[in-house]
């Protein structure tokens, strides 16, 4: 085994881990415990205006003032005086109520009996490693400890690292194949 060879399978294995660790990292992502209802309820009222005021016409008031005789003068007849008041209108400002209600709900809590759950034993024996056996082994045991959430994360890393493995062995297939070609086509060296 040569020193690039040796390289290539440490990088493999190396990308493997990283892929596992990037799976069991991407499926503890999910609503975290943020996607639960609100207790809070907010709602507003329609506003009230209240519209402005005009007072009454004018009033036109009739005063009657007698004048007293003096001795001077006979005695005069009395004197009728006309006011006429202006007309006083005032506009009061639109006034615009806005109640907010907030209503918390009880918090209802229940109880669920515990259940266990036995499985059977298994037995796993590798040979060889293989970083896509590593990964989808990875993948299963992340997506079998998880509840099922809305987005599948652990699917979605487990696709990228597959993806990710399976380009990493064709370029190393085809570059292997290249240098097979050129070993093969050089030619033989001269022995003197």
């Amino acid at each position: 085994m040569t020193a690039r060879q040796l390289v290539l399978g440490v990088a493999y294995a190396v990308a493997g881990l990283l892929g596992v660790v990037l799976a069991l990292a991407t499926t503890g992502c999910g609503s975290g415990g943020n996607g639960g209802l609100s207790t809070a309820l907010t709602s507003s009222l329609p506003s009230i205006t209240r519209p402005g005021t005009t007072a009454t016409p004018p009033e036109t008031e009739t005063q009657t003032v007698p004048i007293e005789p003096t001795t001077e003068a006979g005695p005069l007849p009395p004197v009728t005086v006309v006011e006429t008041l202006p007309s006083v209108t005032e506009t009061l400002p639109a006034k615009v109520v806005t109640v907010t209600e907030t209503q918390t709900l009880p918090v209802a809590t229940e109880t669920l009996p515990a259940t266990t759950e036995t499985l059977p034993a298994t037995t796993v024996t590798t040979t060889t490693v293989n970083p896509a056996a590593v990964a989808a082994a990875g993948a299963a045991v992340a997506s079998s400890q998880t509840e099922p959430s809305e987005t599948p994360w652990g699917w979605i890393a487990f696709a990228i690292l597959a993806t990710a493995v399976i380009v990493g062995a064709l370029v190393w297939w085809w570059r292997k194949r290249a240098e097979r070609k050129r070993a093969e086509a050089a030619p033989p060296p001269e022995l003197g």
